[in-house]
């Protein structure tokens, strides 16, 4: 008896950890912009830095405008700010 107890409890204990294990979307980057960076090409690229979940190192992310609008994020609207 005491054994089925103790296996249905690390049973249990391993879907809740499993279920916590699977990725998640990443959080909505901060609405911190920095100046467009220069790169070789004529299109210029903003930066956003995010903080990540866990972490006490800002995550640096440069996208032009149009890959910007893919993600759903108005860039030219965080920079007029």
């Amino acid at each position: 008896m005491t054994s089925t107890t103790i296996l249905a409890t690390l049973i249990a204990s391993l879907a809740g950890t499993a279920a916590a294990a699977e990725p998640k979307a990443p959080p909505p980057p901060t609405s911190e912009l920095s100046a467009p960076a220069q790169t070789g090409t004529s299109d210029p690229r903003y930066c956003l830095r995010s903080e990540l979940t866990g972490s006490r190192i800002l995550r640096r992310e440069c996208h032009t405008v149009a890959q910007w609008q893919k993600l759903d994020v108005d860039v030219l609207a965080l920079a007029k700010r």
